[in-house]
């Protein structure tokens, strides 16, 4: 039974924590054995990362954002995917920068890897996505999906083939 909030405030945020600490595991868990799965199969990590590991860690927020657009709430359903993106880039990547950089000292050994054409990619996906939203009046249409994954499909095929061609 998931705890009321409004009744027993330690036991939501005792649940809340025991979920937060059982997907850590989970995702260090996931991201050691695509690891060693694209070694074995000489996939490359930027494949890996763009592909499967990019699907396995949003599937939490994807099945978050079902529920909530289901019961009505578009707008937490569409926060959702914005606020865990926005999450990923500046607690995700940030933190541990600040962690290693505090500690260890400059890390100088990242490596562009098409970064750079993956951040201009998103601007412009998230540009598009403002621009189809104020045309809509703040609409969602089923053509919209339509748009976003052909764009997501595009995404894939271009990092794909970025590696391999």
């Amino acid at each position: 039974r998931v705890p009321q909030a409004t009744n027993d405030l330690t036991r939501a945020f005792i649940a809340m924590g025991m979920c937060i600490f059982w997907i850590l595991i989970g995702s260090f868990a996931m991201v050691t054995s695509l690891e060693h799965l694209g070694r074995l199969m000489r996939i490359p990590n930027t494949v890996i990362g763009v592909t499967v590991s990019a699907a396995g860690t949003s599937l939490p927020n994807f099945v978050a954002s079902q529920v909530a657009a289901r019961q009505g709430l578009g707008n937490m359903a569409v926060s959702n995917a914005f606020g865990s993106n926005t999450f990923n880039i500046f607690i995700g990547l940030g933190l541990p920068w600040a962690i290693y950089t505090t500690f260890v000292g400059e890390y100088t050994d990242l490596q562009d890897d098409e970064i750079t054409a993956s951040v201009i990619i998103l601007a412009v996906v998230l540009l598009i996505f403002i621009v189809l939203m104020l045309a809509s009046g703040f609409r969602l249409f089923l053509w919209h999906s339509y748009v976003f994954v052909a764009l997501y499909l595009g995404y894939l095929a271009y990092a794909i083939g970025d590696v391999f061609l």
